[in-house]
């Protein structure tokens, strides 16, 4: 018998606290666009590189993993119906039926689209519907107000694959979706898969079959007094530059495993994401993977009630919950948002020798709404390399608050 889910796979949990995870049985894939897709359609821009953004996006996926993901078409429409099981066709479809309608009556102006699941008792997946928002407009050349199409099908294959969303602003996985102009330009970012995503689809389903480079993983467990509300994440940055390479959340155990990691040291993290003490953050310590091995951790954490949060990152006098895109060797004037975010009492800084802040430049900024700001003018390195990097505030007292993968560097 098989379930159903919207957006995602659930987060099912065992009676130890692990998160299960769904997975094709087998990596051959087989996807149909619905001639919704490759017919015109109202709610794509004309002349729109449709069947080419789908492509680009099964392309992504298939370079990092050992999957095969083959494209076919389908006079079939709508998604298929809620229950026990689907039709086993999973359908690429915005036709303007009642059952895709239906999906996004809830809330039709603010989501891309979503993903219905079915998977059996074992935890194989069996069909993955992928529904584009027919509320909204869709574009593959930035038009401003649109969202761009290639990112959102890259990211509903990601929970076709069986990935969950991700804390990783900068990831093809965040849920914080933007729409083109966000910051008064173009995004393309996240039609490129950020490290987390390479990582996590790599844990699944194994590297591509010419990669050598992977696979080491992190085990650990995180001790902490009892919370139902508890939530956790831990992410892991490569030590040398700072890029965000893994995240991961946290089981209601405490317990939490990354896979799909290549070779090297990395510096480990954790964040809480329940309020009210959510953004709170600590260091779980420097951990050295070799390719094959498991490395352990264990770590007692201590919670406390934050002082600094850090919600929103900006370019352009604008700010957003979504990351935001800069061109290595250029300078930028960025603005970070949240609780307590004051130049007189906090510095912004990154845990990258590539990226560097000038703290003369500090300085207040009034968005309102009860949001404290800063301006301050960020130097991305000419051999900064393409990624996801964090970005952090630090109080005079030593409290720091950070937004995971907030700044995506492109190259």
């Amino acid at each position: 018998m098989a379930l159903s889910a919207f957006a995602s796979v659930p987060a099912a949990v065992s009676a130890k606290g692990e998160q299960q995870r769904f997975r094709w049985k087998d990596r051959t894939i087989k996807i149909a666009v619905s001639t919704s897709l490759s017919e015109s359609s109202s709610n794509i821009k004309t002349n729109s590189d449709v069947i080419g953004a789908v492509r680009r996006s099964i392309a992504a996926w298939q370079a990092v993993a050992d999957i095969e993901l083959h494209l076919g078409t389908s006079e079939r429409q709508s998604v298929s119906a809620a229950g026990p099981a689907g039709d086993r066709v999973s359908l690429i479809t915005i036709a303007q039926t009642p059952e895709n309608v239906l999906l996004f009556s809830k809330n039709p102006q603010s989501e891309s689209a979503k993903t219905r699941v079915f998977y059996n008792r074992i935890g194989f997946i069996t069909e993955a519907d992928i529904v584009l928002n027919p509320f909204q407009q869709f574009s593959t050349d930035g038009t401003f107000g649109t969202f761009d199409l290639e990112s959102t099908i890259t990211h509903e294959l990601g929970h076709l694959l069986g990935l969950r969303h991700s804390a990783v602003l900068g990831s093809t996985m965040s849920d914080r979706t933007a729409r083109n102009g966000s910051f008064g330009a173009a995004d393309f970012g996240t039609r490129l898969l950020s490290e987390s995503d390479i990582s996590a689809v790599r844990d699944i389903y194994g590297p591509a079959p010419d990669d050598e480079t992977c696979c080491a993983e992190i085990e650990g467990k995180l001790g902490f007094p009892p919370n139902r509300a508890l939530e956790l994440v831990v992410w892991a940055e490569e030590s040398y530059t700072g890029r965000v390479m893994a995240q991961v959340d946290v089981s209601s155990d405490g317990s939490f495993r990354m896979g799909g990691l290549s070779a090297g040291p990395y510096n480990l993290y954790w964040q809480r994401r329940d309020k009210p003490a959510a953004g709170m953050i600590g260091e779980l310590g420097t951990v050295e993977l070799v390719n094959g091995e498991t490395s352990f951790l264990t770590e007692k954490i201590v919670f406390r009630q934050p002082a600094l949060a850090l919600d929103y990152v900006g370019l352009n006098s604008q700010l957003a919950d979504s990351a935001v895109s800069l061109s290595a060797g250029r300078s930028y004037v960025l603005y970070v948002g949240g609780t307590q975010i004051d130049p007189g009492s906090v510095t912004v800084n990154f845990n990258s020798p590539y990226l560097n802040v000038d703290q003369n430049s500090q300085e207040r900024e009034d968005f309102g709404d009860g949001i404290s700001a800063v301006r301050f003018t960020t130097m991305v390195d000419q051999d900064a390399p393409a990624g996801v990097y964090n970005i952090f505030a630090t109080g005079k007292d030593g409290d720091r608050a950070t937004l995971i993968g907030a700044i995506t560097v492109i190259r």
